[in-house]
């Protein structure tokens, strides 16, 4: 049983949405079934998507057996309530209701010939676990592919004992799409994204030499459902950067959108099944980076109340504690806009 929430801010959620060609269907770790530590059944997918060339995200997603699924009507007439019903696990594929939809992900990794004799993506709308098959047995690399979905932010400490936080891509749905041509002089790039932030401050970034360059680093709270994380954006628009500065004071809350971009680790990696000297080879690996780069907000989404200094506070040191009886005692299992906004939906953004 999932245990309840400690502090009561709102989630400052996130989107994102990219175009690309699936890359490791054929490595060992696109599919895998496991067990939970309920032994219910598991299963996870792990592949690539490269949006520009040479540049990869990575995509995960999980799902496992569980007692019930949920399908939702969506009210249709004005005052008509939408209504969710609880189902049965083993029911889920043959509960029928006229309205009613399942809620899960929208995949779309095969063809079908419709009644017009069109050929069209066959869109199923699954649980986590059922879509994972469906894009194991369906997704091959080369193919071309739309994805969208939520940005989850965790934190985790590294074999340094440092923390490490990162944003993963949790899809909502994955389409087939028109074939992407990286060399067509009218391919663009895709990889956008919207998340609500609490902003902190801007200053110019610093290289590694501690020299100033020609870009910003945003510093900003991000609120999930169990912790608050600190994270960092980039802005390269030195005018977008100064409105930042003018029009927005610590502990604001504002939605910002841009583009996602990756870059490229090698790593060498010896191979321990050798007699004599062992064999280097160099090994592409997950990306060590990925930016986010803010190109716009919606000024009309700023919020001064919500997240304040004392109410950020406050659910910090609830946080630490609970972090710490964890430890102790173990843990159970006009223009609306500023700058070039990503047009991204709202659903599901909080403001």
């Amino acid at each position: 049983m999932a245990k309840a929430r400690i502090f009561d801010l709102p989630e400052t959620k996130g989107m994102f949405q990219i175009k690309g060609i699936v890359t490791g269907v054929e490595e060992d770790s696109f599919y895998k079934e496991t067990r939970t530590r309920s032994s219910k059944e598991m299963r996870i997918i792990n592949f690539g998507v490269e949006y520009e060339k040479g540049k990869t995200f990575y995509i995960n997603m999980l799902g496992s057996e569980r007692e019930n699924v949920y399908f939702f009507k969506r009210g249709k007439k004005k005052g008509e309530k939408s209504d969710t019903v609880k189902v049965a696990w083993e029911d889920r594929h043959t509960y029928k209701r006229e309205g009613y939809e399942l809620i899960g992900k929208n995949i779309g990794v095969k063809k079908k010939v419709d009644s017009e004799g069109k050929t069209v993506n066959d869109k199923k709308i699954m649980t986590e676990f059922d879509a994972c098959e469906e894009v194991k047995d369906n997704l091959k690399d080369g193919m071309s592919v739309f994805i969208r979905g939520n940005l989850d932010c965790g934190s985790f400490i590294d074999d340094n004992n440092n923390k490490r936080v990162s944003t993963k891509l949790v899809p909502s749905q994955i389409s087939l799409c028109s074939e992407i041509d990286f060399d067509d002089d009218k391919f663009k790039r895709q990889s956008d994204f919207n998340q609500v932030i609490i902003f902190m401050g801007i200053d110019r970034e610093k290289d590694d030499a501690g020299k100033e360059t020609d870009r910003f680093v945003v510093t900003a709270k991000i609120v999930t459902y169990k912790t608050i994380e600190d994270v960092e954006f980039i802005v390269e628009d030195t005018k977008l950067a100064n409105i930042f500065k003018k029009n927005l004071e610590p502990y604001n809350a504002v939605r910002v959108s841009g583009h996602m971009a990756a870059s490229i680790q090698t790593e060498d990696v010896e191979d321990d099944d050798s007699w004599g000297e062992k064999d280097a080879m160099e090994k592409i690996k997950a990306p060590v980076k990925r930016e986010f780069v803010i190109t716009g907000a919606k000024k009309s989404t700023v919020e001064k109340e919500v997240y304040t200094r004392e109410k950020i506070e406050e659910a910090m040191a609830k946080i630490a504690k609970a972090r710490k009886a964890d430890s102790d005692f173990g843990e159970d299992d006009s223009s609306d806009e500023w700058g070039d906004a990503a047009d991204i939906d709202d659903d599901d953004l909080p403001f």
